[in-house]
């Protein structure tokens, strides 16, 4: 937004000469820097968006407040005697008390000192103003968010928010469509509103977004803050802000919306000749190239940014830049380089209490440590990582973790561990599906609730109307006999009429759970039938051939190859596409009364009741054929899917020994990872099984690969298709 030059520009509050002569002492021995009188200002242009940050009309105060905070990330001790040395107590105006209050709150909350921190969050409280209450919450947020609980974090911050949109209407709201066009520079209202808070509260629900995988709603917190810079006119967090932006803006393709501000954020970082600034806008730059491949420019601004975080004295800030490095070198193969890069960082990540550091270091040293050959130091991290991603709620970044030591495992040859991971995340998918499905049912249900209470109200409202007339009617059978016999006779239509619509309120009502019954068993996604559907299918059969008769039939078991990669390359809306596409093909691939279920994930079950075996083998062979032959078009461009399948007919020849279905499942299961390990885009079929009693069946499952090299088990592998290259 461009600022007209004619306009003299307001000047903040300045302190007492004896004052600000004190704060800068305090400043200069902390490290710390002051604008100097008169400094020019600083003016950050793309297109028809400017702002005009004037340095000689800041504040000196809270520009001091500012620097101490950043002095906090790293020095946490240092920047609180600053902040003691600078507290005017009595004599400070209530915006200054939030400000000195929140600083000291959020120095001690970004060190992981709870207890120290709640000290000043209670005194926040204590002062009864709704923005010292939303400073008190981003303290707790920025708390959270140390320890690794971003779940807690989330919603704290979001309240934070709301308490300060509604204390200050002329705040920013963030609004996508206009951008920040709309936003006017007003650093008095915006100190006057605690724009920190609400700035924090950003940056801390752009990391939860991005941890939940939802990158729309990463970007509009990232918009928001920006436009919260633009109004605080504070050079600094716009240049952060623009830069957040851009790396959003690029994860979504929007490359040439990201480029103006990317060199909006290196213009600000030089001219505000603060190195950890610049070295944060260097990092992000290396995110942008890293998503475009280009290697070069990653390794050149890593290389930049590093000597800047130490140039700050940041060792927080350098722990940063070498977890990003140790994320890149695990995706690019170099586990050596990957590890070194760990044990540079770990340490100082622990030395501040920084747990959701501490997790990406710890899982990308266990990567690094199985890639080395390292397999059970490896397994170790892995704990660890597992125990504070569940610590956190964090089931979904859980599952993604299994999937990456499981490829780290068979890839290291560890194909025992490999496929104990493999079941693992296979569970932790179930649950995470369970729950959306139950979160579905639930928001189901409820807006069933709210239309049955609303037909309730009306029906109610009308039974009120009619105890009304039938009042009327006794006041005018006191008058006129005739009119009156005419009322009662409207009377008992009017009866007949809510009768009626009662019982055809009731019919809806039946209808309605009729479809919530069936919506209960569908895969909203695929619309095929989900597991509940499978069971109530299973215990259906089970009750009418006896649970001693055991499970007849076959199943298949079919996984989507190298979804993940569709997903990573794509996008998750083409990894939709293509679950969708699958769900199509299998439908046309199997018998009219077989049943397709989606299983997990990417997995699919297909159950063939009273199926020969012959045909069973037939039955995979053709959805090998149908879903691979061809690729799926995704946004005019074609995507290779293949699929590994395990199936077997029950019960299994020569002994034909009963088994429970669940039984079945599970070694159905075991020929689809052999499929697998055989390099996928192929069927495995499990022929005979040398098990004439339980036990010995129960040796095979408890190691099948070995059961398949004795020859206990005999299986039939048959290829794929070849997939037409993406």
């Amino acid at each position: 937004m461009k600022t007209n030059p004619a306009q003299p520009r307001g000047r903040g509050r300045q302190l007492p000469a004896p004052a600000r002569r004190a704060l800068a002492a305090s400043m200069l021995a902390l490290g710390c820097v002051l604008p100097a009188a008169g400094a020019p200002a600083v003016r950050a242009d793309d297109g028809a968006d400017s702002v005009a940050i004037d340095a000689a009309a800041a504040d000196p105060l809270q520009v001091g407040i500012d620097r101490l905070l950043r002095l906090g990330f790293d020095r946490p001790d240092d920047a609180l005697a600053g902040l003691k040395a600078i507290d005017a107590g009595d004599r400070a105006s209530r915006a200054e008390r939030i400000a000195l209050l929140q600083a000291r709150a959020s120095v001690l909350a970004q060190s992981g000192r709870a207890d120290d921190a709640g000290i000043w969050i209670d005194a926040l409280n204590a002062l009864g103003d709704p923005r010292a209450r939303a400073g008190a919450q981003v303290a707790r947020a920025q708390l959270a968010r140390t320890a690794g609980r971003l779940d807690l974090a989330e919603p704290l911050a979001q309240s934070a928010l709301a308490m300060l949109r509604a204390a200050c209407p002329a705040m920013p709201a963030g609004e996508p469509d206009r951008a920040d066009a709309g936003v006017k520079a007003d650093p008095r209202a915006a100190h006057e509103c605690n724009v920190r808070a609400a700035w924090d509260a950003t940056q801390i629900l752009q990391r939860y977004w991005q941890a939940k995988g939802a990158p729309a709603n990463a970007a509009a917190q990232a918009q928001l803050g920006r436009e919260l810079a633009l109004w605080a006119a504070d050079s600094d967090r716009l240049a952060i802000s623009s830069a957040d932006l851009a790396w959003r803006l690029v994860r979504s393709d929007k490359l040439d919306a990201a480029q103006p501000l990317l060199r909006q954020a290196q213009r600000l970082a030089v001219r505000s000749g603060d190195p950890a600034l610049q070295a944060q806008v260097r990092m992000a730059q290396a995110r942008i190239a890293n998503r475009r491949d280009d290697t070069d420019s990653v390794r050149r601004l890593a290389d930049e940014a590093l000597p800047l975080a130490r140039q700050a004295l940041s060792p927080r800030l350098e722990a940063e830049l070498l977890t990003f490095l140790s994320d890149l070198h695990v995706k690019q193969g170099r586990p050596a380089d990957a590890l070194r890069a760990v044990e540079r960082a770990l340490p100082i990540a622990r030395r501040h209490h920084d747990m959701a550091i501490d997790l990406v270091l710890t899982n990308n040293a266990g990567l690094a440590k199985i890639g080395l050959g390292r397999i059970a130091e490896g397994k170790q991290d892995l704990a660890r990582v597992e125990q504070l991603a569940s610590d956190a709620g964090l089931t979904a970044l859980r599952a993604e973790v299994l999937r990456e030591y499981d490829a780290a495992l068979a890839a290291a040859g560890d194909l025992r561990g490999a496929l104990e991971l493999y079941h693992r995340e296979r569970e932790l998918n179930a649950q995470t599906m369970d729950l959306a499905r139950d979160a579905a049912l639930k928001q189901l249900r409820q807006r069933n609730d709210r239309e049955r209470k609303q037909r309730d109200i009306d029906l109610l409202a009308r039974d009120n109307e009619l105890k009304s007339a039938e009042i009327a009617n006794r006041d005018l059978m006191l008058r006129i006999w005739a009119v009156a016999g005419v009322v009662l006779a409207l009377s008992a239509a009017t009866v007949l009429l809510l009768y009626r619509r009662v019982r055809a309120t009731n019919r809806e009502l039946v209808a309605s759970e009729a479809q919530l019954r069936v919506q209960s068993e569908r895969d909203p996604l695929t619309n095929l039938a989900n597991r509940r559907q499978f069971l109530s299918v299973m215990h259906a059969e089970q009750a009418r051939g006896g649970a001693e008769a055991g499970f007849e039939g076959a199943l298949l078991l079919v996984d989507i190859d190298h979804f993940k990669h569709v997903n990573d390359g794509h996008g998750h809306a083409a990894g939709d596409l293509v679950l969708c596409e699958v769900a199509k093909r299998l439908n046309e691939a199997v018998r009219g009364d077989d049943l397709v279920v989606r299983w997990g994930g990417e997995e699919f079950l297909v159950l063939a009741l009273k199926v020969p075996a012959a045909q069973a083998e037939q039955l995979a062979e053709r959805v090998l054929k149908v879903i691979g032959e061809r690729p799926v078009i995704v946004d005019g461009r074609p995507v290779a899917v293949t699929v590994s399948i395990g199936y077997a007919r029950f019960p299994l020849p020569p002994h034909v020994l009963p088994l429970g279905w669940e039984q079945a499942i599970n070694l159905t299961d075991m020929a689809l990872y052999t499929a697998k390990s055989q390099g996928r885009n192929k069927s495995v079929g499990i022929v005979a099984a040398d098990a004439p009693a339980e036990p010995a069946l129960k040796n095979i499952e408890a190691d099948f690969e070995r059961a398949w090299q004795d020859g206990r088990v005999t299986l039939k592998i048959a290829p794929g298709p070849l997939a037409l290259a993406a």
